[in-house]
């Protein structure tokens, strides 16, 4: 199995400044295609580090990818640290140097002296050539492994790893004959990681040597990852397949039920072919569940809007909350999610309506509700209701559990 690491080069990712996000998104392009990627190492523009780092890598690995350190200013040390590395020396490349005038000439810009030095790159590497930036890829193959390194701008990464990174290492491993590792997710809703685990039990009774099955908790829900090694991607397939329907036969009432789709995928999916609208009402959240809705593309065919009701006031005013309700009950209540699910629905005159209502906290709280206490309702042409949820002290926690919990109640409707 090709062993693939990833060096992510930059004084910013180390301390904070930019997410690696970069590292992340090389990962899965890479297991997608069956490597196993063995090691994440991040150092600064460092260059006694990035030699120690290389030689760490090279013990295991049998391809590394760099991303960083490329461009032409003084702090960008990946070329001229690997020209010293592998004993090399500066070349001018034409190609190089023609696609910088070009990425110049287009934008109507001057050309400066420290751009035009980028033309010049180290006689052993091969050449990627950059489309979207002046900064060339390049490719080492040296000490029986390769070095590969990248941009660390993102547009200009991908377009690299994607038209030649990839292919090539799909080349590679042909070329080898090396096992290949292939993945599965599950997606599932409603239920807490450990019920999960309950409910499937002990894994080791229906995996075989070398195949893994791990649990990914979020406030979405859980995901359930199978790892499967094979000869080639058919009979991975094969086993892949025979994993999941023992899985599925222990836990169907929680898998998602479209593959491959989270839970804000899957019920904008299911409202989009059962011709279904939706309208919202929400308090605690602020506005966080239509934001989620609508950064599915296509939103538009089966969402129609919603109201951000923080106040008594606001909740009486714009959803015509009865006053004696919430007086009664409080704002936090069955009675006034239902009133609020109901009404958004007749207002906007949609097929359903969902409200949030809650202690989001730290403040707020009593001994009757507590902090992370959420009533969410949801309302259809046949019937009203709401149900109670305690999430827990952490403000930020508590509004992104409500919003994929509502979302969860509304994919349970429209199965049904």
């Amino acid at each position: 199995m090709l062993k693939v690491s990833i060096l992510s080069i930059g004084d910013e990712i180390c301390i904070g400044q930019v997410l690696n996000s970069n590292a992340q998104w090389i990962a899965e392009k890479c297991t997608e295609i069956g490597t196993e990627v063995i090691f994440h190492l991040t150092v600064g523009d460092n260059k006694q580090r990035l030699i120690e780092s290389l030689k760490f890598l090279e013990k295991s690995s049998d391809l590394i990818i760099m991303t960083g350190g490329l461009g032409p200013t003084s702090d960008d040390i990946t070329k001229p640290i690997l020209v010293d590395y592998f004993g090399d020396k500066l070349v001018f490349n034409e190609e190089v140097n023609a696609d910088i005038v070009e990425f110049f000439r287009i934008r109507e810009r001057e050309i400066s002296k420290m751009s035009l030095s980028q033309a010049e790159v180290p006689s052993k590497c091969r050449v990627i050539r950059n489309k979207l930036g002046t900064a060339p890829g390049m490719v080492f193959f040296e000490k029986e492994r390769y070095y590969i390194s990248l941009p660390g701008v993102p547009y200009e990464m991908k377009e690299m790893m994607e038209t030649s990174v990839i292919p090539m290492l799909i080349e590679e491993i042909e070329r080898r004959h090396e096992s290949v590792v292939k993945y599965k997710t599950i997606y599932t809703s409603g239920i807490p990681e450990s019920n999960l685990a309950e409910l499937i039990g002990n894994e080791r009774e229906f995996l075989k040597e070398g195949e893994t099955l791990a649990y990914l908790p979020s406030t979405k829900g859980v995901r359930l990852r199978i790892g499967v090694p094979g000869p080639d991607f058919s009979s991975c397939d094969e086993r892949l397949y025979e994993i999941e329907k023992t899985l599925i036969s222990k836990i169907s009432n929680f898998v998602l039920p479209l593959e491959n789709k989270e839970l804000t995928d899957t019920v904008c999916e299911l409202l989009k072919t059962k011709k279904k609208t939706l309208a919202v009402a929400e308090s605690c959240t602020g506005g966080m569940l239509g934001a989620e809705i609508t950064s599915v593309s296509g939103a538009s065919e089966f969402f129609i809007g919603g109201e951000i009701t923080y106040s008594n006031w606001a909740k009486s005013a714009r959803l015509n909350v009865q006053e004696k309700t919430l007086l009664e009950f409080g704002a936090v209540s069955e009675q006034t999610a239902c009133e609020m699910a109901e009404n958004v629905r007749k207002i906007f005159n949609t097929d359903f309506g969902i409200s949030i209502t809650g202690i989001a906290g730290p403040t707020g709280g009593s001994p009757e509700k507590p902090v992370g206490t959420v009533w969410i309702g949801l309302s259809s042409q046949e019937k009203t209701y709401a149900k109670k949820f305690v999430f827990g002290g952490n403000r930020n926690i508590n509004r992104e559990r409500a919003v994929y919990t509502a979302l969860n109640e509304l994919k349970k409707a429209l199965v049904e």
